[in-house]
């Protein structure tokens, strides 16, 4: 997973922040989705899992995924982390690369 995000996360990033409030709408959308819709094989037993109670890491991963939501836009609200993230964008041409203009 790590390598996966190492290597797709800079070019998914790079589409979905080029409208910050409508990346932020999507990412909510896309966790209460993923909490209503659990993968069933978190709770196939026949699965080796850390924990024995899979409703509970469940919750609290879902959990800190929350979190962290949380405080990305709590960042991004700041009009001030808001414009330089927007100016590291444009330094870095990411813009350019990944949104399209109408």
């Amino acid at each position: 997973m790590r390598n996966f995000s190492a290597l797709a996360g800079p070019v998914i990033n790079g589409y979905a922040f080029c409208d910050i409030a409508n990346q932020q709408k999507i990412r909510a959308r896309a966790l209460d989705w993923v909490e209503q819709n659990p993968y069933e094989a978190i709770f196939m037993e026949r699965l080796p899992a850390k924990n024995a109670d899979r409703t509970q890491s469940l919750a609290a991963a879902v959990a800190l995924i929350r979190q962290s939501a949380a405080k990305e836009r709590d960042y991004l609200a700041d009009a001030a982390h808001a414009k330089k993230f927007r100016a590291d964008r444009a330094r870095n041409g990411t813009d350019e690369k990944y949104c399209w203009k109408s």
